[in-house]
């Protein structure tokens, strides 16, 4: 046989056996159900930025510990692929430190500190595309990508932070940046599913609204969440 058609036949053996590996990688059929729902319980890791043009020696936000719960809800479309939009419960902490320098009313500098913790809980409402791929004839590979909204439902105190600013006369004086209560931005992530019906993610949570309010505005809301689930 000449080489040309050992080539062209070893490809047309292996070429089913690639489409059939795609296909149970990829499964396309029609989904068993419409609708399931899933709970989600698990912890976060968040923190939020302030702006560092209004504290120029020192501005440090650590990243605290919560708590996430909710429900999602499937919309499948295909076996590979549901629209999910979920409704969330979550707690966040933090600790910050924040420095400037100012000139007192003698010219001489000066430095305003300020170290503190808060805690906050929100609701949060993300709607994800989530893509399922087979690993196994009982195991799927998450792949997920969507926006959320969230609003905050209640925050200690030492969440509005103090901020020294200058006066009409160049004198220094104190203004009170409060926070905002919504914020939306993209929550992507991935995960295992395992017969359908449980399963373990990890999602990244970008906020795109400033955290202050003006004249403060600026900072961002970044979260990680670690879950795991039931899909009944």
């Amino acid at each position: 046989m000449k080489t040309s058609h050992l080539i062209i036949a070893s490809a047309l053996t292996l070429f089913p056996i690639a489409s059939a590996a795609a296909a149970g990688f990829l499964d396309t059929e029609s989904p068993s159900s419409l609708f399931n729902l899933g709970v989600r319980a698990g912890i976060n890791t968040s923190t939020h930025t302030f702006d560092s043009r209004f504290f120029n020696e020192w501005n440090v936000n650590s990243w605290g510990t919560g708590l996430d719960a909710g429900v999602v809800f499937d919309i499948n479309l295909r076996q590979y692929i549901a629209l999910q939009p979920g409704f969330f419960f979550q707690s966040r902490s933090g600790n910050y430190s924040y420095i400037q320098d100012y000139r007192d009313p003698s010219d001489d500098i000066e430095r305003y500190t300020q170290l503190g913790n808060y805690r906050s809980y929100y609701f949060n409402i993300p709607i994800m595309v989530s893509l399922r791929f087979n690993l196994a004839s009982n195991v799927k590979w998450l792949v997920e990508a969507g926006p959320y909204f969230q609003l905050k439902l209640h925050s200690s105190d030492s969440e509005k932070i103090d901020v020294l600013v200058n006066n009409q006369d160049n004198s220094p004086i104190l203004k009170t940046a409060s926070a905002n209560t919504t914020d939306f931005g993209l929550k992507a992530g991935t995960g295992i599913l395992v017969n359908n019906h449980y399963s373990f993610s990890i999602h990244y949570l970008a906020g795109a609204r400033d955290v202050w309010k003006a004249p403060f505005d600026g900072g961002r809301n970044k979260s990680w969440t670690f879950t795991l689930g039931y899909n009944f």
